[in-house]
């Protein structure tokens, strides 16, 4: 069984439990950074209170976490494969693990509900995927009246910057060319919207959206055909991603997975701004992209501001 409780931007929080199911019979559909997709259907409707009872119950054996040192040597590593041209950008990523006993889920969740209105916050528990909470700001695929549209999102600084650096403006045009090309090779008029500014808690980024008119297209296969995007992989995506199993060190579970909700209606979310939770603390991650004008120390910082967005919405009993 999966239970989940779910608030998307400006609706109150619904708490559900799901069962397993195959994946052409789905509500909901859960899939990892890698491997492969899981089917759930709608089995009841929970009260909230009673959603928290197995949330985080698991320990975490033993953890290591990276030292920025570490972090920006991957970084140099990533930047040499693109000199080398074998790659145009890296979503170079990590996990910090706080230890606490003390920490309180449900307040946490109200927390991030109330400090990211611009996000779809979530969290669930499975025996398999274990306990994960998080505020996605990303939009995979979700249906519109005219077909479907999806988010290209990339580029970060803290809010309230001036201007964006050309930096970040390439690397989110990596994410929209890409997204661009996918959805017009499943057919269809596709067309962009301008880019904006997107708030996120206290950082923000650079946005489009991405439009098709293809009202036609199948669910589960055009997220598939989306997932990874350049946003949380690279481009190209097979190169980007012999790079990352190479070098990043760890594996990402969930993260940058996506959550589907695909009945009647589709709504996916990039799993971004992740937490796993444990009996014995919480698990952070948080990447970045790599390009050409990558700065190593730059890059750390970000993931640093990542996590400590998540860690100060952590509330304690």
């Amino acid at each position: 069984m999966l239970s989940l409780i779910v608030q998307f931007p400006g609706v109150q929080p619904l708490a559900i439990r799901y069962r397993s199911a195959v994946l052409g019979q789905s509500d909901l559909i859960i899939r990892a950074f890698t491997g492969n997709a899981h089917g759930f259907v709608q089995d009841e409707i929970m009260k909230e209170a009673d959603f928290w009872g197995q949330f985080g119950q698991v320990a975490l054996d033993g953890w290591e976490n990276k030292s920025a040192e570490s972090y920006q040597n991957e970084v140099n590593q990533v930047l040499q494969k693109i000199h080398q041209h074998q790659v145009q950008k890296v979503v170079l990523s990590r996990t910090h693990f706080m230890p606490t006993k003390a920490a309180d889920a449900s307040a946490t969740f109200q927390s991030l509900c109330n400090q990211f209105p611009n996000c779809t916050v979530f969290a669930f528990h499975h025996d398999h995927f274990g306990s994960w909470m998080g505020a996605t700001p990303e939009v995979l695929l979700e249906g519109t009246d005219q077909g479907f549209r999806s988010m290209s999102l990339a580029g970060t600084r803290l809010s309230g910057g001036m201007n964006w650096g050309e930096k970040e403006i390439e690397e989110q045009k990596f994410v929209t060319k890409e997204i661009h090309r996918t959805l017009k090779n499943l057919g269809g008029h596709v067309r962009r919207t301008p880019q904006t500014t997107f708030e996120a808690g206290p950082v923000e980024h650079l946005m489009t959206w991405v439009n098709t008119d293809n009202s036609q297209l199948v669910a589960f296969e055009t997220l598939e055909a989306l997932h990874p995007t350049p946003a949380v992989c690279g481009t190209p995506t097979p190169a980007a991603l012999a790079v990352l199993h190479e070098i990043e060190s760890y594996p990402r579970e969930l993260y940058t997975g996506y959550l589907a909700w695909v009945k009647d209606t589709v709504y996916a979310n990039v799993l971004l701004r992740t937490m796993k939770w444990h009996a014995n603390g919480i698990q952070f991650f948080a990447g970045g992209g790599i390009t050409k004008d990558s700065v190593p120390l730059n890059e750390w910082m970000e993931t640093e501001y990542k996590i400590s967005a998540l860690k100060d919405a952590v509330q304690l009993k």
